[in-house]
C-alpha cells in the first residue's frame, strides 16, 4: 500500500479568510438559533410549501414524499436537536423534494464554499467509466502526482460508481442523470449555505497515473464568497416590451449558478483575467489576443456568459457558441440577447453548435428571446401555471404582475381544477420581435446539469423543431419553474402571511410551474426535462482535449442539414411600391408580408432575385416579414422594420 500523501495550500492564493472543516463548525455553532427564530423558519416554509408550492402534488407522486409532515414532526423536536442538527433536519426536507428551485438557504454565518481543490469529471473510455482530474487549484502543495489527467478509482476507500452514486442521494436532482451530476458536482466544492456540510475533514483519495497508484489525503477547506445568493432583482435592462420587474422573471438553480462562479476562481483565473481585459477595453467588440486566433476563438465583450469560436471537424467548420448562463450578473439583459445575436452573424454560415452544458439557467426572457434567432417559425412561450390554493388566490389578488391569473384560481372553487389557466410570462410578439438571424442548420448540446431557464430553453428548441438536440447524460436537469424568494414575496405581498426570516436565513420557492409547446403540448418540464434526440457520451479526449470528439459528433448532425441563405437589400420606396433585392439559397420560393398582410411572392433560384411590394399604408412602426420555402416546407424567415 502506497503511503498517503497529504494535500496542503501555498501561500497567495486569494481565497480570502479559509478555514478547516473543524474550524468551520465551530464558527458557525458559536451564535446558535433561538428556539423561537427556529419555529419562525419552520412556520414559514410551511406556509410556502402548503400554500404556494407549485409542484407539490407532482412531488408527493413522483418521489413519495410528505414535506409537510415531515415539518410538523420537526416542529415537535425543535428542544432536542443541536444548531446543526436542526440545519440538516430542515435541509433534508427541502432536497427530498428534488427540487432546486426550492430551497433552504442557512443563516449568512455559513457563507462560504467548501473545497478540496480538485474538479473532477466523468467519462467513458472503452466501455468503462472513468473519473478524471480535470483541474487542479493552482495552490495546492504536498502532493506533485495529483495532476490533471490522473485517474481517481476510490474515494475514502469506495469505488468512485458507489461514491458518487451515495453522494448523489443526498442531493436534490428530480432524476437519475441528474442526481448523479449533482452528486459528483458536489464531491469537490459545495455551497455550505445550500448542501448537506461534508461528513468528514477529509477525502482519502486513491487514483492512478499510467500504471502507478497513489494515494493522497485532500482536507476539506472553507473559505467565504460574498457571491449573491438573491438571485435577481427589479433593475434589470430588459428588451423592449418587458415590463415586469426582473424578480417574477427568473429560472435559476442558484446552487449549479454559485458553482459555476466559484469554479471560474479556482480553476479558471485566466478568465477572470479575460473578463477585466474586456472590461478595461473601449471597444464594443474587444481585439482577439494572439493566443484567442490560434484557438480559433471569437472575442465577446460578454465573456461571463458566452464563449464563441470556430472548430474544424471531419465534416466541416462550424460555430460553437457556449452559452455558460442566462444570469446577467450586471442584469442587463438587452446586452446579452443583442451580442448573442451579433455573434451569430460572424460565427461560420455551414452550422453552428448551441452548447448549454453546465447551464443554471437565469432570467427566462434571456433564453426564449433567444429562440426566434435561429427558427423560421413563430415561437410560442412557455406557459405558467400556478397551484389553486387560498394562498394563491389571496397573492394573486393583492400584486398586479400576478392578477392575470386570478380569475381562473378563483374559479377552481367551483371547478376544482388544481392548477390556474396557463399564460406566458410576457406576450408571444415580444419573443417574435426580432425574428431568426441564422439560416443554418443549429444543433444544441445538453446535459443534466442543464436547468430551469434552460430547460425552458432546450424544450423550446425540441418543440419548435429549430434541429437535433445531442445530450451527454439522458436527460436535462428537469427543472420546470419560475422562482422567488420568500423575500421578493414578502415584500410585493403587502398583508401576506409571510413574515422576515432569522439570521440572514431564506427560502427560494417554485411559483409557477412552465407547460410545454408542440406536440409535447402541456407536458410540464418538471421532473421530466429534455430527452435529447441523439446521445454522446463523453470521452477522455472530449475532458481532456476541448471536447473533440463530441464536436465531431455535432459536426455529423449539422452536415445532415442545409444551409439557407436569406438576405435582403432594400430600394428607395416610390408611389408605395419598394423593390426587394433578394440573395438567395436553397429556398424555392419567398413570400412577403407587411404587417400580416400578403403583398408580395416570387420564384427564388439560387443568387439574386427582385421582388416589388406595395408598402401603401405603411408606418414608422410597421414589420415586413419575408418567408421562404422549400416546397411547401418553411424554412428561412426575415423581420424588416421600414
Amino acid at each position: 500500500m502506497p503511503s498517503i500523501n497529504v494535500i496542503g495550500m501555498g501561500r497567495g492564493h486569494g481565497l480570502g479568510a479559509v478555514r478547516t472543516m473543524p474550524e468551520f463548525r465551530a464558527h458557525v455553532e458559536a451564535s446558535p438559533l433561538t428556539e423561537a427564530q427556529r419555529r419562525t423558519l419552520v412556520d414559514q416554509a410551511e406556509i410556502l410549501i402548503e400554500g404556494l408550492y407549485v409542484h407539490l402534488p407532482l412531488k408527493r407522486a413522483m418521489h413519495a414524499v410528505d414535506p409537510l409532515q415531515s415539518l410538523r414532526l420537526l416542529r415537535s423536536r425543535l428542544p432536542m436537536l443541536t444548531e446543526a442538527e436542526f440545519h440538516i433536519s430542515l435541509q433534508r426536507v427541502f432536497l427530498g423534494l428534488r427540487d432546486l428551485h426550492t430551497n433552504y438557504i442557512l443563516p449568512d454565518r455559513y457563507v462560504g464554499f467548501a473545497f478540496l481543490g480538485i474538479l473532477v469529471e466523468r467519462c467513458v473510455e472503452g466501455g468503462r467509466p472513468q473519473w478524471i482530474v480535470t483541474k487542479t487549484f493552482d495552490h495546492l502543495t504536498g502532493d506533485p502526482d495529483l495532476v490533471v489527467g490522473a485517474e481517481v478509482t476510490h474515494w475514502n476507500g469506495t469505488p468512485m460508481a458507489i461514491a458518487v452514486e451515495r453522494n448523489a442521494a443526498r442531493e436534490a436532482g428530480s432524476n437519475k442523470a441528474a442526481s448523479l451530476a449533482r452528486g459528483l458536482e458536489n464531491m469537490t466544492i459545495r455551497p455550505v449555505r445550500m448542501s448537506l456540510p461534508p461528513d468528514e475533514d477529509w477525502v482519502d483519495l486513491t487514483y492512478r497515473v499510467g500504471a502507478v497508484e497513489h494515494e493522497t489525503r485532500l482536507p476539506w477547506r472553507v473559505f467565504e464568497s460574498s457571491t449573491d445568493l438573491g438571485g435577481g432583482d427589479a433593475s434589470a435592462e430588459l428588451p423592449t416590451g418587458i415590463s415586469s420587474p426582473s424578480s417574477h422573471l427568473i429560472g435559476l438553480d442558484l446552487k449549479t449558478e454559485l458553482s459555476r462562479q466559484v469554479k471560474r476562481r479556482l480553476f479558471a483565473p485566466s478568465s477572470l483575467k479575460e473578463e477585466a481585459r474586456v472590461e478595461r477595453s473601449a471597444l464594443d467588440v474587444p481585439r482577439a489576443t494572439k493566443a484567442q486566433q490560434e484557438a480559433g476563438i471569437v472575442p465577446t465583450n460578454r465573456p461571463t456568459e458566452l464563449k464563441a469560436r470556430t472548430v474544424s471537424t471531419a465534416s466541416g467548420t462550424f460555430g460553437h457558441l457556449r452559452i455558460y448562463t442566462f444570469f446577467m450578473e450586471d442584469r442587463n439583459i438587452a446586452a446579452f440577447i443583442e451580442e448573442v445575436a451579433r455573434l451569430a452573424a460572424v460565427l461560420p454560415k455551414d452550422g453552428l453548435i448551441l452548447d448549454v452544458r453546465g447551464n443554471g439557467g437565469g432570467f427566462v426572457i434571456a433564453s426564449e428571446f433567444l429562440l426566434q434567432f435561429f427558427t423560421p417559425r413563430r415561437v410560442r412561450p412557455e406557459p405558467m401555471q400556478f397551484i389553486n390554493t387560498r394562498l394563491t388566490a389571496d397573492l394573486c389578488g393583492r400584486v398586479a404582475d400576478y392578477r392575470d391569473w386570478k380569475p381562473s384560481i378563483d374559479e377552481s372553487i367551483t371547478t376544482g381544477a388544481p392548477f390556474s389557466r396557463a399564460l406566458p410570462l410576457y406576450p408571444e410578439d415580444v419573443v417574435n420581435s426580432v425574428g431568426q438571424l441564422y439560416h443554418g442548420p443549429v444543433v444544441l448540446i445538453t446535459d443534466a446539469l442543464c436547468y430551469s431557464a434552460t430547460d425552458i430553453f432546450a424544450a423550446g428548441f425540441q418543440d419548435h423543431a429549430i434541429g437535433p438536440v445531442l445530450g451527454v447524460d439522458e436527460n436535462t436537469g428537469a427543472g420546470g419553474a419560475n422562482v422567488l424568494t420568500h423575500e421578493a414575496l414578502r415584500a410585493d405581498w403587502s398583508g401576506g402571511p409571510l413574515r422576515p426570516l432569522p439570521s440572514g436565513a431564506a427560502y427560494r420557492v417554485s411559483l409557477r410551474r412552465c407547460l410545454r409547446v408542440g406536440d409535447r403540448f402541456g407536458q410540464p418540464v418538471e421532473d421530466l426535462g429534455v430527452v435529447p434526440d441523439e446521445s454522446h457520451q463523453l470521452t477522455r479526449r472530449d475532458v481532456m482535449e476541448d471536447n473533440v470528439d463530441l464536436m465531431e459528433a455535432a459536426g455529423r448532425l449539422l452536415a445532415g442539414g442545409t444551409v439557407r441563405v436569406l438576405e435582403v437589400a432594400l430600394g428607395a420606396p416610390a408611389n408605395g411600391r419598394l423593390t426587394l433585392t433578394l440573395q438567395t439559397e436553397s429556398i424555392d420560393s419567398v413570400d412577403a408580408y407587411l404587417d400580416g398582410r400578403p403583398v408580395g411572392t416570387t420564384v427564388t433560384p439560387d443568387g439574386s432575385t427582385d421582388l416589388d411590394v406595395s408598402v401603401a399604408g405603411a408606418t414608422a412602426d410597421s414589420v415586413l416579414r419575408l418567408e421562404g420555402f422549400d416546397g411547401d416546407d418553411l424554412v428561412a424567415s426575415r423581420l424588416i422594420a421600414l
